[in-house]
């Protein structure tokens, strides 16, 4: 296994963990998270990404497929989050810090992809 995997398994792991953590958040504060059909959109992030930790874990040809397009979903939902914030429409969750999450995220899935691409 290259360096480049498990970098992946580093990106992957804090993705996860931050996504987790705001889908928890979202669950007892309610109204957190924009909603996607009815659905908080962090949940959707959330679940994407698990699934693409599993398909990089497995690492099989037809997983690695798999993993870009699981990561290119919370990656569109990201972009179009953060060009809803540079719009000037207030709609991502924020840091302590007062930073939107969709930018994070969007890094991230940005990275995950670059990694992943690079790992193989």
């Amino acid at each position: 296994m290259t360096l480049m995997y498990w970098v992946t398994v580093v990106i992957l792991a804090f993705a996860i963990t931050g996504s987790g953590n705001l889908s928890r958040k979202d669950w007892k504060k309610k109204d957190i998270c924009p909603k996607i059909l009815g659905m908080p959109a962090c949940y959707i992030v959330f679940a994407f990404f698990l699934a693409a930790g599993v398909a990089h874990y497995l690492n099989t040809p037809v997983s690695n497929q798999a993993y870009f397009g699981l990561v290119a979903v919370p990656a569109l939902i990201a972009l179009v989050g953060t060009v809803t914030e540079l719009s000037g429409k207030v709609i991502c969750p924020r840091t302590g810090s007062g930073t939107p999450m969709c930018y994070i995220s969007l890094g991230l899935c940005l990275s995950l992809l670059l990694t992943k691409y690079l790992s193989l």
